[in-house]
């Protein structure tokens, strides 16, 4: 051995020092001790490497912080190396710096190995408890789908099994995203956020099997931690559209299944804040049925209900999925029109009045002839909401006094 027991004694010494007063994690003296016999043995027998993946699992257990004791084996390297004989053979220094590459390999091994371990438990956990429990199923099916897939991905590297890493538009969640997805998540900036962190969460599996492959484990854990990474933004993002959909979801109306106006001043500002960016229109329709006071008593309120029901159905029919109609009052609806001019939103209340004037509610057997008033405006991202209903509803006005069943802009 080129190194005495003596210097290896002052390098472990130099060591012990150096971790109390560095390291983050809590590292035993015994554990150090265990390093220092194991490596004096690797020494003199080079088979004695593979054991120093014993040591990974334990300190991966632990909670010994990897790039801490990578760094614990970096200071022994440079030691070792310090601390060799002025008239060494080359060839021994090299041999010395390549067995310091298998016992950290070695470690390295041991530590993914625990690390995956735990991995597969928690994302099992979070699978079959957390997603099902806090997340509506359109969301939480993709999401299940593609940590199952990471967790394939997972078992593949403490199981030696072979692995098939699809590409990202053939996946299961990739195939969601191209389609449901996209119709789902109205926001662009989020939608393209979400295909590119998927993008490179499989373009990094793809790097980490070649790692795998070649038994390069100290660079396969640090592109795990980021393809974990990943994964985790791919989740808040769906966290955020989740609160998103589940707060319309509690705003609805549980009469017409529209929004109500909890949900009209945030989705509002949204569409501000893309006009702005975009430079796109966005206009603003308030309807009001006519006479709905004369339904009510002539008919019932029962027959009132079934009126500001048919109307609804009126208005989704002359509707895109991008638009918005919410409930505002008693018999008062405001359609919001994004990417909308105001000569577009005018034939758009034309047509829903048109259809409703054509359309009577059968009731009872009864034939119910109902009308409906529309005020319209394209609005400026920079007004206030206030300011927008108060204007809206000036021309809805306005649209009442002139005789009713009529659109005033």
């Amino acid at each position: 051995m080129v190194i005495t027991e003596e210097k290896i004694d002052i390098i472990f010494s130099r060591l012990l020092t150096y971790v109390e007063k560095n390291f983050k994690s809590f590292l035993c003296k015994e554990s150090l001790f265990q390093i220092k016999d194991l490596l004096t043995q690797t020494l003199k027998d080079k088979n004695k490497v593979e054991q120093f993946g014993e040591i990974g699992l334990f300190f991966a257990e632990s909670d010994v912080i990897f790039v801490e004791a990578i760094y614990l084996f970096e200071f022994l390297r440079k030691n070792f190396i310090a601390h060799l004989p002025n008239n060494i053979d080359l060839r021994e220094a090299k041999r010395i710096e390549r067995l310091f590459e298998d016992i950290v390999n070695s470690f390295s091994k041991g530590y993914v190995e625990s690390y995956t371990k735990r991995k597969i438990n928690n994302l099992t956990f979070l699978e079959n408890h957390i997603i099902p429990n806090e997340m509506i199923y359109q969301l939480s099916k993709p999401l299940k789908s593609h940590i199952n897939y990471f967790r394939s991905f997972l078992y593949s590297i403490i199981t030696d099994e072979k692995f098939n890493n699809i590409d990202h538009k053939s996946c299961e969640f990739g195939v969601w995203l191209k389609d449901e997805g996209k119709q789902l998540i109205e926001e662009e900036i989020i939608y393209k956020n979400i295909r590119f962190i998927h993008k490179n969460f499989h373009n990094l599996i793809e790097i980490s099997q070649s790692y795998k492959n070649q038994g390069f484990y100290k660079e396969l854990f640090f592109i795990l931690n980021e393809i974990e990474n990943l994964l985790l933004q791919i989740i808040n993002n769906f966290s955020y559209l989740n609160t998103k959909l589940l707060a319309y979801e509690f705003s609805k109306d549980p009469l017409t299944g529209v929004l109500t106006r909890r949900g009209f001043n945030l989705i509002l500002q949204k569409h501000f804040e893309i006009s702005e960016l975009t430079g796109l229109p966005i206009s603003i329709i308030i309807a009001d049925i006519d006479f709905f006071k004369r339904i009510n008593d002539t008919y019932g309120h029962l027959a009132g209900d079934e009126a500001l029901k048919h109307f609804v159905k009126i208005i989704k029919q002359n509707l895109r999925k991008s638009d918005y109609v919410f409930r505002f009052g008693g018999e008062e609806f405001i359609i919001l029109l994004p990417n909308t001019s105001l000569e577009e939103a005018v034939a758009i209340a034309e047509k829903i009045r048109e259809s409703l004037e054509n359309t009577p509610l059968i009731y009872n057997g009864k034939e119910i002839k109902i009308t409906a008033s529309f005020g319209v405006k394209e609005i400026n991202p920079t007004e206030h909401t206030e300011k927008v209903i108060e204007e809206v509803d000036k021309k809805l006005y306005q649209a009442k006094e002139s005789g009713r069943n009529k659109v005033v802009y």
